[in-house]
C-alpha cells in the first residue's frame, strides 16, 4: 500500500460509514412498514420515545404532502445512530449543566428526578375544593363498596403518593413553587373527610409514606424513580389487609437493599436516555415471612387503578396464599396516547402477566368473580380519573 493510498484512508473510512448511514436508512425506510422486525438497531433503543408512524404510501397522501412531511420526519430517527446522538447530547446537558433534557423529567435537588406532571399539580394546590363535587366523588365510591361488599366481596380504596409531595424539599429550584415547597397547603383533609362521610374502607398510602419516612434508613422514592419503591408498596398493602381482611390478611413481609434498581426503581433514570446512567442509590428488595403458595384455592383479585397498582399487586404475591390478579389501568401508547389496558397474572406471577381484552363484558365478569376488589387513585389527580366511573358502571350492571 503506497503512501497516497494510506493517507486516504480517512476519506475512504469516512466516505464508508455515510454510505452505510445512507444504505441503513434507506433500508429501514423500506421495511418500516411491512416487516418492522427486519430494522436494524441500535444495542441501546431509546426509552419512552414514540415508534415513527409508517410513511402513508397513497397518490392521496402524496399530493397533500403527508407522505413527504411523514418521510422528511422519520428519516433521522430510523438511523441506527440516531439513539446514540440523542444520548451523547443528554448526556452533555447533563454533565455541563447538570439539567435533565428529557421531556418531562426534572433533575431537583440530591440527584432527584421527578415527572414534571406531579410537580406541576403540587405547586397548584392551593387548599381549594368542590365540596359537591367531593361529595359526590366519595358517594360514587361508597356505592361500589356497597355493592360489592353485597355481592360478598372484600373492598378497598387506596390514595397513592406523589413524590413531588411526599419529597418536597428535593424539588428543582426551578419549581413554581420551590421557596414554599414544604409548607404547600395540605390537600388530602377535604378528600379524607368525604370519604369518611361515605363510610368508605380507605388507605390513605399518600400520608402513610410521610409517617414512615423516618423509620427507615432508605428513601421510600427512589431518586432515579417515579413510583415508590417495594418497601413503600409492602407497607401499604399490609395496612390494606388490615382494614379488609381476605385471604391476604396474613400479608406480612421483610426487607433489604437491593442490589441495583431494576423496573420501576429507575425509570425516571432510563427516560433520562444518557450513556451513563447515574444508578447509584439504593431502594428495596422485599420478601414473605411465611411459605409462599400454602392454599388450596387462590383467591380472585380485582385492581383498578394506575402505575402506582402495579406494585401493590407485585407485594401481593409474596402472600401465603398469592392471588389471581386481573389487573386494568390507563396506559399510555406508544404514540404518547391513553387507553384502558387489561392484564391477567396467575399466582406467584411478578411481571404483568398476559394482556387480556379489556371490554366492558370482562370487567363485569372479573368483578362478579372476584373475591376482592382494589381500586387506587393518585393523590395528584383524585376525583378526576376515568378508574371509578367504570368500576361503578360495572357494578351497576351486575346489581342494579
Amino acid at each position: 500500500m503506497n503512501g497516497k493510498t494510506l493517507a486516504r484512508l480517512p476519506i475512504y473510512g469516512c466516505a464508508g460509514f455515510i454510505l452505510f448511514l445512507f444504505l441503513a436508512n434507506v433500508w429501514n425506510f423500506a421495511v418500516e412498514r411491512d416487516w418492522p422486525k427486519l430494522r436494524i438497531r441500535s444495542a441501546a433503543p431509546l426509552a419512552g420515545v414514540a415508534k415513527p408512524k409508517p410513511a402513508p404510501w397513497s397518490l392521496e397522501a402524496f399530493l397533500d404532502g403527508e407522505t413527504q412531511k411523514a418521510a422528511s420526519a422519520n428519516l433521522g430517527r430510523l438511523s441506527p445512530i440516531f439513539p446514540i446522538s440523542v444520548r451523547a447530547k443528554n448526556q452533555l446537558i447533563y454533565s455541563l449543566f447538570g439539567a435533565s433534557a428529557a421531556p418531562g423529567v426534572a433533575l431537583g435537588r440530591k440527584g432527584q428526578l421527578f415527572e414534571q406532571f406531579y410537580i406541576d399539580e403540587y405547586c397548584r394546590r392551593d387548599g381549594s375544593v368542590d365540596p359537591g363535587r367531593l361529595s359526590t366523588w366519595a358517594r360514587t365510591i361508597g356505592e361500589i363498596q356497597e355493592s360489592a361488599t353485597r355481592a360478598g366481596k372484600n373492598f378497598a380504596y387506596v390514595i397513592s403518593p406523589s413524590k413531588a409531595a411526599r419529597y418536597a424539599e428535593d424539588l428543582p429550584a426551578s419549581a413554581p413553587c420551590a421557596v414554599r415547597a414544604t409548607s404547600m397547603p395540605d390537600k388530602l383533609p377535604p378528600y379524607l373527610a368525604a370519604l369518611r362521610d361515605a363510610n368508605v374502607r380507605f388507605v390513605d398510602g399518600a400520608d402513610l409514606i410521610t409517617a414512615e419516612r423516618p423509620n427507615y434508613p432508605v428513601a421510600l422514592f427512589p431518586r432515579g424513580g417515579t413510583h415508590w419503591n417495594s418497601l413503600a408498596a409492602g407497607l401499604t398493602l399490609k395496612e390494606i389487609t388490615r382494614i379488609a381482611p381476605s385471604s391476604l390478611s396474613a400479608f406480612d413481609f421483610s426487607w433489604r437493599l437491593a442490589p441495583a434498581p431494576v423496573g420501576t426503581d429507575r425509570d425516571l433514570a432510563d427516560l433520562m436516555n444518557l450513556l451513563r446512567p447515574d444508578l447509584d442509590y439504593p431502594t428495596t428488595d422485599i420478601a414473605p415471612v411465611q411459605p409462599v403458595g400454602a392454599c388450596a384455592s387462590p383467591p380472585r383479585l380485582l385492581a383498578m387503578g394506575g402505575s402506582f397498582v402495579h406494585q401493590l399487586l407485585a407485594a401481593a404475591m409474596l402472600a401465603p396464599c398469592p392471588p389471581q390478579i386481573d389487573y386494568w389501568f390507563f396506559m399510555r401508547t406508544e404514540d404518547n396516547g391513553v387507553e384502558l389496558g387489561h392484564y391477567r397474572r396467575p399466582p406467584g406471577e411478578t411481571g404483568n402477566g398476559d394482556r387480556v381484552s379489556a371490554e366492558s363484558d370482562e370487567l363485569d365478569e372479573n368483578l362478579r368473580n372476584a373475591d376482592m376488589v382494589l381500586l387506587e387513585e393518585n393523590e395528584s389527580n383524585l376525583s378526576t380519573m376515568k378508574q371509578v366511573g367504570l368500576l361503578r358502571e360495572s357494578a351497576r350492571r351486575l346489581w342494579p
